[in-house]
């Protein structure tokens, strides 16, 4: 990318942090179904409507699809994969959520760090669409050959992904009742 102006080197560093951060909630995210398998499964079954009998087959199933993902987000030579891959799976969920929220169904859908407890709302379905949207924009800014993360990029993974994990807790609190005390 040297040469060709600052633009395309700044998109480039921009897409690697995306990327970086992307890997790490699908990392994080894969993690947490396989230590809260149960809730995974039952959240395939539920909230996605995968049949009991396949549900744990189906959890595990995008366990894995999330790891590799992440995987192929951090290789630049598999970026634009891996970001296609990440944009698929926010796609799918977030499909499953404007479902729910249309149906109002009041169902776990397991796409949350935070203890389950309010019905999805508008707030998973722009979380969710911004992760599609950053997702592309990573496959597309990496086409043309991305550049490898670097320690300041992974540092700045870290901090949106601390960023996201504290806006999911607060999203995840139930509102105070009118006129409870602080």
């Amino acid at each position: 990318m040297a040469g060709t102006g600052p633009i395309p080197e700044i998109l480039g560093l921009l897409s690697s942090q995306i990327a970086a951060f992307l890997a790490l909630l699908l990392a994080a995210s894969a993690a947490h179904k396989s230590l809260k398998f149960a809730r995974a499964r039952s959240a395939a079954h539920e909230f996605a409507g995968v049949p009991r009998g396949a549900a744990s087959a189906a959890a595990a199933a995008m366990a894995l699809a999330e790891a590799l993902a992440a995987v192929l987000l951090i290789a630049p030579v598999h970026r634009a994969a891996g970001a296609w891959l990440a944009a698929a799976i926010f796609g799918a969920y977030l499909a499953l959520i404007a479902r729910a929220i249309v149906e109002q169904r009041e169902v776990d859908c397991g796409c949350s760090f935070a203890p389950p407890g309010r019905a999805l709302g508008a707030f998973e379905a722009t979380r969710n669409g911004v992760l599609v949207v950053l997702a592309m924009l990573a496959a597309l800014s990496s086409a043309g050959g991305a550049v490898p993360v670097a320690a300041s990029q992974g540092l700045a993974a870290c901090a949106l992904f601390s960023l996201y994990i504290a806006l999911d807790q607060v999203m995840g609190q139930r509102p105070m009742r009118k006129g409870a005390a602080l």
